[in-house]
């Protein structure tokens, strides 16, 4: 999220392509123009941040491209639980009275 609003600063963010615990981050802009703003600025990110900016080209974008298929591709054929109607309802309802229970049980109770 730091991350999010300091290139927001420079340039809005389009994306930021990334996992939890990654070094790494992918971080699309709008426009030609807005990446090569935050390229022009890398010397002092890397300054404050330690942050090394790259952008990609060549074979480098074409595997990216190629990530971002495969991942999409994953992410459609991934198979899912098709509920519909009252079962639909019924496991909603549930995972909302699941949740209500667990707030319920964070609370500390004391005996006098």
């Amino acid at each position: 999220m730091q991350t999010l609003m300091m290139l927001s600063k420079i340039s809005p963010v389009a994306y930021i392509d990334t996992m939890d615990g990654d070094v790494e981050a992918h971080i699309r802009f709008h426009t030609p123009e807005q990446t090569k703003a935050v390229n022009a600025v890398k010397a002092e990110l890397y300054k404050e941040h330690s942050w090394k900016i790259e952008i990609l080209s060549g074979d480098h974008e074409q595997r990216y491209w190629q990530k971002i298929l495969v991942d999409r591709q994953v992410k459609l054929n991934r198979p899912r639980e098709k509920k519909r109607g009252t079962e639909k309802l019924i496991s909603k309802a549930e995972k909302i009275i699941m949740a209500r229970a667990k707030e319920a049980n964070k609370h500390i109770r004391f005996d006098d």
